[in-house]
């Protein structure tokens, strides 16, 4: 009986056992299920950003190599350019250097003309200085012409002035002596003179 008790014990603890093992098993197989489904769902989504971030890296790597593609023709680009503005840059440099030296050459062909433009203008002060003073002198000399010619002409004024009275003292002189003859021969010819004659005379010597 204790035999039979202990196998019947044993069973049912065989049972409970079982019947846990299935309960545990049940349980870990829903939860199982659970993890894969959601394990499956974030494959999914993993595999879904995989794909996008795949995609974007596609993009990513078109972007770059149109972005390298663009730099390299830039780089060309600017190469060339600097290239072309280095060779115009010496032509220019040479350009201005030749220029420098041109008008360096002006510059000192300027600097012996002002050097000699201020000689010139030097002598030419000397010679207005020599000029002035003979024009002064000059002057001084019209002047005293002036002043010459003033007094000749005084002189002149004066002469014809003498010249007029000594042609109104001959006249009168010769008037006189006319006068004198007149009377003389009046006085010579005055019995013998007619009443005519007599009276000519006398017209003449009023007239004078």
């Amino acid at each position: 009986m204790a035999d039979e008790k202990k196998i019947r014990e044993i069973y049912d603890v065989k049972s409970v056992l079982d019947e846990a093992a299935e309960r545990i098993e049940a349980t870990w197989r829903e939860k199982l299920l659970r993890e894969t489904g959601d394990l499956r769902t974030e494959n999914a989504l993993l595999r879904a950003q995989l794909d996008e971030f795949n995609r974007k890296l596609v993009e990513a790597r078109d972007r770059n190599e149109r972005l390298e593609a663009d730099c390299n023709e830039r780089v060309a680009f600017i190469e060339e350019k600097f290239e072309l503005d280095t060779a115009s840059i010496e032509l220019e440099n040479n350009e201005l250097h030749a220029a420098s030296v041109r008008y360096l050459a002006d510059a000192r062909e300027l600097g012996r003309q002002v050097v000699q433009l201020h000689a010139e203008a030097e002598a030419m002060s000397d010679e207005i200085e020599r000029l002035r003073v003979e024009r002064d002198a000059a002057l001084k000399a019209q002047a005293e012409l002036s002043d010459a010619l003033l007094a000749q002409h005084d002189l002149m004024a004066e002469i014809a002035a003498l010249k007029d009275r000594l042609a109104t003292s001959e006249q009168r002189a010769a008037v006189a002596e006319a006068k004198v003859e007149v009377m003389t021969q009046m006085r010579g010819e005055w019995p013998r003179a007619s009443p005519a004659r007599l009276l000519i005379s006398r017209n003449l010597l009023e007239r004078f």
